[in-house]
């Protein structure tokens, strides 16, 4: 039997394409550092952030199927800056790297290393974060503005006019986080609501959990909290479930194992499922293909889905 031929994609070509097309597969045991932003947990092995462990999951499966060497660079912190900074620094001066897949810490002040790594010779694909460099080779990512607003309109269409709502945001330096907060307030906006607090709560739950106690004190008819993502989105559900108020309509964004186990308990009432592990192997399955022949793509190479999960999806997923 003849093979069938693997097409290119080019910078024209669609992500659906990109998706459907046959994955190359590696001529030479290219080299890739795979850098996230947050630590790794030596008494687990695990990313502690459980959408970028999902996507470090998605990319060693991805490696192995694709012939190549992939090898994980955690951070100190979700915010620590300096610190991913010093580490691709470091790499560069190594010289061992073939291929950089980056999910950036913040997308203005990593710019200046990354593009020092490209000048180097390294090619350099952003995952989830854009940076603000049109020397990458591609961003893959996820609609965050029209996922935010999917999910604005989604708790619109549950609660009644003039209910209280507050937004739980990432980092103002994290693009992301700037266009899913965008997203949600065009989304509100199909309802007749009164959007009461926003607040910042850096991806994490403590915080949140601090800032949605304070709120339910200084507001007690809050009706809901929309969180930017699901680490926050659990910790306004702890502190709700801490106040005695079940009732709180609170959403997340990520789909990671704990969130979807609270949608399915009643304690969260949904999220947004960007699929860090397919997001992990496109950016890898791209760069292999820049490294192989010098491909190029478009600037931003995002899914195009943007599937929100519910109690009621999970229950007929499980049917």
């Amino acid at each position: 039997m003849t093979p069938t031929p693997t097409p290119t994609l080019g910078a024209s070509d669609s992500l659906e394409a990109a998706i459907a097309t046959p994955e190359l597969t590696a001529t030479q045991p290219w080299k890739i550092i795979f850098a996230v932003k947050d630590r790794l947990d030596p008494a687990t092995g695990r990313i502690v952030d459980p959408n970028w462990e999902r996507a470090w999951q998605g990319a060693q499966v991805a490696a192995a199927d694709f012939g190549i060497e992939v090898v994980l660079l955690p951070n100190d912190c979700q915010t620590c800056v300096e610190e991913q900074i010093r580490a691709i620094g470091a790499l560069i001066a190594q010289g061992e790297a073939d291929g950089l897949a980056i999910g950036a810490v913040d997308s203005l002040a990593l710019v200046p290393v990354v593009e020092k790594a490209i000048a180097a010779g390294i090619p350099v694909v952003a995952i989830d974060t854009p940076l603000n460099s049109d020397r990458l080779v591609t961003t893959v990512g996820f609609d965050n503005f029209t996922a935010g607003q999917v999910m604005g309109e989604w708790v619109a269409g549950q609660l009644p006019a003039d209910s209280s709502v507050a937004i739980l945001n990432g980092p103002p330096d994290h693009q992301n986080a700037v266009e899913r907060r965008e997203g949600f307030l065009v989304g509100l906006q199909a309802g007749d609501l009164d959007i009461v607090a926003t607040a910042e709560a850096d991806w994490m739950t403590a915080p949140a959990a601090e800032i949605t106690a304070a709120w339910l004190a200084r507001y007690p008819e809050l009706t809901a909290i929309i969180a930017a993502n699901d680490r926050m989105a659990l910790g306004a559900s702890q502190a709700a479930q801490a106040a005695g108020r079940d009732d709180l309509l609170i959403t997340g964004f990520d789909a990671i194992d704990p969130a979807l186990a609270a949608i399915a308990a009643g304690q969260l009432a949904a999220t947004i499922d960007q699929r860090s592990d397919l997001q992990a192997r496109l950016a890898l399955q791209l760069l292999l293909r820049h490294l192989e022949s010098q491909e190029t793509f478009d600037a931003f190479s995002t899914l195009p889905e943007t599937p929100l999960v519910t109690r009621e999806s999970l229950d007929i997923q499980d049917k």
